[in-house]
C-alpha cells in the first residue's frame, strides 16, 4: 500500500493555523473586553490580556500603532478593540493583534488629558511657587496666535483701548491641527531669545475639543514652564481648560480677558501718574522747606554776619599760639642742655685719666686687668700703665 500521507512540520502547522485564524473575519473584527496585565516593552510594543470575565486572550499592539494612541492604556480599563485573531508561530500562542483601541465610557482624549495633568502636577509644574509675577506696566507685549483668527483681533482691540502706549508684537502660529504645538513652542522660544518684550499672551479663540487639543501637548507645557518671560494662557472660552492654562503663570478665560489682565486701563495709569506727581511735588516742597530753614539758621550765626572780622580774629589767635610755641620750645631746650652739661661734669670725675693723675696705676696680664695680688704668680709678665706711659715688669716673688 502506497504511503500517501501528508506530513507537516510544526512550523507549517502553525502557519496554517495563523492563516486560518486571520481569515475568520476578513479585514478584522471588534471585541469588547477589559485590559489586564498591561506591559509596555522598551521596544514600544504593548502586551496585555483581554478578558470578559470568563475567557481570556493575549493581545498585542505594535509600536507604530501604540505611538498614535495619544494616551496610555491602564489595567482594568473597559475597551473596544479592533483587530485580527492570529497565532504567534514561534510558540503556537493564540493572540489578538489590535489596530484600534477605544475606551468605553471616558473618551481617549479625556484619559490622555487626565494622565498628562496628573503627571505634570506630580512634577510640580502647576505649583504656585513657580508662577512668575506679571509686570505692572508692560510696554511691549508678545502674542503667539493665528494672524487671521478672532483671538488676535480681540487682543489688539482691548490693548488699543486700554493702553494705547503698548507695543504689540505678533508671532503668527498655527493654533490647531498637525504641527500646531511645535509652531507655538517655536514662537515662545523665539520671544525668549528675542528678550525684548515684557510678557507673552498665547492662545486662540473658541473651538471644539479637537481644535484646542494642541494646547494639551506635553512639550508645549514644559516650554511654557521653562519660559523666562511671564505667560498668560488664553485658550477658547471660559469653560475650556487646557494643560497650557494650568502651567502658565496666569490663565485668562478668553483672549479679550488676557488683554484686560495684561495692562492697566489708560485712565487708571494716568491717575497713578498724577498721584505720583502730586506726592513728589509735596515731598519736594517739604524737603526744600526743611533745608531752607536750616540754611537760614546757619546764616544767622555771628560767623556768617561778620565773616572778615572772624577770619582776622582767627589769624591773630594763630600768631599768638605760634609765638607761645616758639617760647616754650626755647625754654624747654635751655633746660635740657643745662641738665646734660651737669651730667657730663659729674661723669668726667670718674674718667681713667683723672684716676691715674691721683697716683693710681692699671695692672694687666695678657690684656686682662688685675685687681688682686693673689691673682699673680712668680714669673708672670705684667703691663703697668702710669699717667705718662706703660712699663713691662716680671713678678719675682
Amino acid at each position: 500500500m502506497p504511503d500517501n500521507r501528508r506530513i507537516y512540520t510544526v512550523t507549517e502547522l502553525n502557519t496554517l493555523c495563523r492563516k486560518t485564524l486571520e481569515n475568520i473575519e476578513p479585514g478584522g473584527l471588534w471585541l469588547k473586553a477589559e485590559l489586564r496585565n498591561l506591559k509596555i516593552h522598551s521596544s514600544g510594543h504593548f502586551y496585555f490580556a483581554l478578558t470578559d470575565g470568563e475567557s481570556t486572550i493575549d493581545g498585542v499592539m505594535w509600536r507604530n500603532i501604540a505611538a498614535q494612541l495619544g494616551f496610555k492604556p491602564e489595567n482594568g480599563m473597559e475597551v473596544e478593540v479592533f483587530g485580527t485573531p492570529t497565532l504567534y508561530e514561534k510558540n503556537g500562542r493564540f493572540q489578538f493583534s489590535v489596530s484600534r483601541l477605544i475606551p468605553v465610557g471616558e473618551g481617549a482624549r479625556a484619559i490622555a488629558f487626565r494622565q498628562l495633568k496628573e503627571k505634570l502636577a506630580a512634577e510640580g509644574l502647576f505649583d504656585p511657587e513657580y508662577k512668575k509675577t506679571l509686570p505692572k506696566y508692560p510696554f511691549r507685549i508678545g502674542v503667539v496666535t493665528s494672524a487671521t483668527g478672532a483671538a488676535v483681533r480681540d487682543i489688539v482691540n482691548v490693548l488699543r483701548r486700554r493702553a494705547p502706549y503698548v507695543t504689540i508684537i505678533l508671532r503668527p502660529a498655527k493654533v490647531q491641527g498637525e504641527g500646531a504645538a511645535k509652531d507655538i513652542i517655536a514662537g515662545i522660544t523665539e520671544f525668549n531669545d528675542f528678550d525684548d518684550v515684557d510678557l507673552l499672551i498665547i492662545g486662540r479663540g473658541g473651538g471644539s475639543e479637537e481644535d484646542l487639543w494642541c494646547f494639551n501637548d506635553e512639550q508645549l507645557a514644559r516650554t511654557i514652564f521653562a519660559s523666562e518671560l511671564p505667560i498668560i494662557s488664553a485658550v477658547g472660552h471660559e469653560i475650556d481648560f487646557t494643560i497650557s492654562d494650568f502651567v502658565a503663570d496666569v490663565r485668562a478665560p478668553t483672549p479679550s480677558a488676557a488683554a484686560e489682565i495684561a495692562v492697566r486701563d489708560n485712565d487708571e495709569l494716568l491717575s497713578v501718574i498724577l498721584g505720583s506727581y502730586d506726592s513728589i511735588r509735596k515731598n519736594l516742597k517739604q524737603y526744600t522747606g526743611n533745608y531752607l530753614e536750616r540754611l537760614n539758621s546757619v546764616l544767622s550765626r555771628p560767623a556768617w554776619l561778620e565773616p572778615l572780622r572772624r577770619i582776622h580774629d582767627s589769624e591773630q589767635r594763630i600768631d599768638e599760639l605760634v609765638v607761645f610755641a616758639e617760647t616754650a620750645e626755647k625754654l624747654y631746650l635751655e633746660r635740657a642742655f643745662s641738665k646734660i652739661n651737669t651730667l657730663i661734669g659729674r661723669l668726667s670725675g670718674f674718667g681713667i685719666e683723672r684716676t691715674l693723675r691721683r697716683g693710681f696705676a692699671i695692672v694687666r696680664r695678657d690684656g686682662k686687668i688685675i685687681t688682686r695680688g693673689n691673682e699673680l704668680q712668680t714669673d708672670d709678665l705684667l703691663t703697668i700703665r702710669f699717667i705718662d706711659k706703660e712699663r713691662s715688669v716680671t713678678v719675682i716673688e
